[in-house]
């Protein structure tokens, strides 16, 4: 299989960089808003899911296509 260079990001991350809302995350993801307040949430609240690993995929692919623009 082929590395096409996309390094997984946790969404925390990316709207620590990005400076995006939860809805503008939401939007250009594809992911609800409450799902990304659930991967948002501290982590030791009641209310904080791990994102799963196709998820930190999807938010990198997502930062490698905006850091190139």
């Amino acid at each position: 299989m082929k590395n096409i260079g996309i390094k997984p990001i946790h969404p925390k991350e990316f709207k620590r960089v990005h400076n995006f809302s939860t809805y503008q995350m939401s939007r250009l993801s594809g992911y609800s808003v409450e799902a990304l307040k659930n991967w948002l949430a501290d982590e030791s609240s009641s209310r904080f899911v791990e994102p799963k690993p196709y998820i930190l995929n999807h938010f990198g692919a997502i930062h490698s296509y905006l850091s190139r623009s």
